[in-house]
């Protein structure tokens, strides 16, 4: 969320109701904005990155069903919640526990003050919940759920207890059936089998709960009978479902955003006019990396052409080093390579803080829809098949830099403007205000802390950092900001008065930063589960993380803050991995929760 509360988007062709709605929710201070073509739906969220969908109508409805399939042909888009506003709210029951697609019910007619509460009390309890939603029924509630899973093309497992020595499982990819099992069957025969009861508990677990990247994907393999012909279950269509037609291609121009009111001057701020990105004074620097000669020198000549210029490596270990090396925009890289693959390259770039930043592209001869959520999760910003036609694969290459040459404008336009700081990188954004020798101050927030940074003519000269009753200044605060994940920022123009606690220009100061950041991380690795037989906890610092922290953490942070049981001896207690522990670890030190030492 950004630190002014949810971007709110709304589909609805309904013109005259939105204006309405728009004119509500802006006298209440939440940022809303419209479209009422349903063919710009995906290009609305591409470019106004909500943390909301608002859809009016039913499950069932065309253009409900319009949405969930667009939504569904964009892996990226999989973890966006919608709130439906709707006459039958039914499903609600499926709805209450879950973080992605739809996450509540609003029951229409469309009451301001009623439904805006509602909407505030949801947003602020989705970061409690699990993305599992619980309850128990007959046959008919049974076919409802498993038919809401279709409808709304989620992805996740459906458990059935009913009640027998064995429950049966049922796993969904995009509302596909992908699996089934119950006592002996499998496929559609044990769905209808576990439709059928009388009476069961059911269970169902998302897939891609965590906004964070941090859900799970369910990887199984096509059971015998898992097809799309199951006919029906306890008198309810649960296949063969009426196709919605895939959306009209989304035009990349602007997109004018409706709403009916002036938005307050605050709102106003945190979402600057979308301007045109500026021609850049280089060529974009792309990093290809690639076994197959052939389609480096093919891809080489067709990014040349359209003015990139092109580096190779030929395996996962070189590309990591050529990056290390040489200053790039961009990596597109194989995920099957000897020696390191994709997977192994993406590993190495996004632990180290010199390249953890860089957008990445994979190319695989696939085009599965797990790899690319896998992808997604994993850290890579886009998935591409090589099957992609030429053209719209440099399009689309275009646009994983197309978020930082729009905030290149606004950094040169000498006005205040507000960027997602995980979108475009705290370093990047950092090196742009310093080339453009700006003078003023970034305020930026996460669920971490709150930062500001100052500058005099480029030079970051202060810098603080404030987490619940903990604060920190010059360069710790400045590394504290380097190592944000989530933030969002705004700069404001002119000259502030501030400490001058920071005297070294503002690259030397990234580079000790970095430098900082993988040696405290190195330091993990290396005492982690051996040698550190003295840990300090900091208790303001651990209060706050654990309201923020990662959901997946916070039992190894507690065990490991509160009970103090060494590390080596949670990975036996929470039968979990090594690796789970250091990620839990390297997280609480780089917060400063826990300070790690030798007595």
């Amino acid at each position: 969320m950004s630190s002014q509360g949810p971007k709110i988007l709304a589909i609805d062709e309904d013109r005259a109701f939105q204006a309405s709605a728009a004119q509500s929710f802006n006298q209440f201070g939440l940022f809303y904005r419209f479209v009422t073509d349903r063919q710009k739906t995906l290009g609305g969220i591409r470019q106004l990155k909500p943390d909301l969908l608002m859809v009016r109508g039913d499950v069932t409805a065309e253009l409900p069903q319009f949405v969930f399939e667009a939504l569904a042909t964009d892996v990226s888009l999989a973890s966006l919640p919608i709130v439906l506003l709707c006459d039958d709210v039914q499903d609600a029951i499926f709805t209450a526990g879950l973080r992605t697609g739809v996450v509540g019910m609003l029951k229409m007619p469309f009451k301001a003050t009623q439904h805006i509460a509602e909407l505030r009390t949801l947003m602020n309890e989705m970061r409690l919940r699990t993305g599992v939603v619980a309850g128990s029924g007959d046959s008919t509630v049974l076919a409802r759920l498993v038919e809401h899973v279709r409808r709304t093309r989620r992805s996740g497992q459906i458990t059935f207890d009913g009640r027998t020595p064995r429950e049966g499982t049922a796993t969904f990819v995009l509302g596909k059936l992908e699996s089934a099992r119950f006592k002996t069957t499998k496929g559609v025969e044990a769905l209808v089998s576990m439709v059928a009861q009388p009476s069961a508990q059911w269970r169902f677990s998302e897939v891609g709960g965590g906004g964070d990247g941090t859900g799970v994907v369910i990887e199984v393999g096509q059971e015998d009978g898992a097809d799309e012909e199951v006919a029906v279950v306890a008198g309810v269509a649960v296949a063969d479902l009426p196709e919605t037609p895939p959306p009209a291609p989304v035009e990349d121009e602007p997109l004018a955003f409706e709403f009916s009111l002036e938005p307050t001057p605050t709102i106003a701020k945190a979402q600057p006019a979308a301007v045109a990105a500026p021609k850049r004074a280089q060529p974009v620097r792309l990093l290809l990396v690639d076994d197959d000669e052939s389609l480096c020198r093919m891809f080489s000549t067709l990014f040349t052409k359209h003015g990139f210029l092109v580096t190779t490596a030929q395996d996962g270990m070189e590309g990591f080093e050529t990056a290390l090396r040489g200053e790039f925009d961009t990596i597109i890289a194989d995920l099957n390579m000897p020696r390191m693959d994709g997977w192994g390259m993406l590993r190495l770039l996004r632990d180290d803080y010199r390249t953890r930043e860089l957008p990445i592209a994979f190319l695989s001869c696939h085009d599965d829809y797990r790899e690319q959520l896998r992808a997604q999760n994993a850290g890579a910003q886009a998935y591409f098949s090589k099957g992609t036609r030429l053209d719209p694969l440099v399009s689309q290459v275009k646009k994983l830099i197309a978020p930082r040459e729009a905030t290149l404008t606004q950094v040169k336009s000498g006005q205040p403007f507000s960027v997602s700081v995980a979108t475009v990188g705290p370093q990047w954004l950092l090196r742009e205000l310093a080339l453009a020798q700006v003078t003023g101050k970034l305020d930026a927030k996460d669920g971490w802390a709150v930062y500001e940074l100052f500058f005099i003519e480029g030079r970051c000269t202060h810098a603080s950092a404030v987490a619940g009753r903990y604060t920190a200044d010059a360069e710790r605060a400045f590394n504290a900001f380097l190592a944000s994940r989530a933030a969002e920022a705004t700069f404001h123009p002119g000259a502030y008065d501030s400490p001058a606690s920071l005297t070294l220009p503002t690259e030397v100061m990234i580079e000790q930063g970095c430098g900082t950041l993988n040696e405290n991380e190195r330091r993990v690795r290396e005492t982690l589960l051996v040698t550190a037989n003295e840990m300090q906890v900091n208790p303001d610092l651990y209060a706050v993380y654990r309201q923020v922290g990662p959901k997946q953490w916070l039992e190894v942070a507690r065990l490991i803050c509160e009970e103090r049981v060494p590390p080596r001896d949670v990975i036996a207690m929470l039968d979990t991995s090594p690796i789970e522990v250091e990620e839990t670890m390297k997280d609480l030190i780089r917060r400063g929760v826990v300070t790690l030492r030798k007595a």
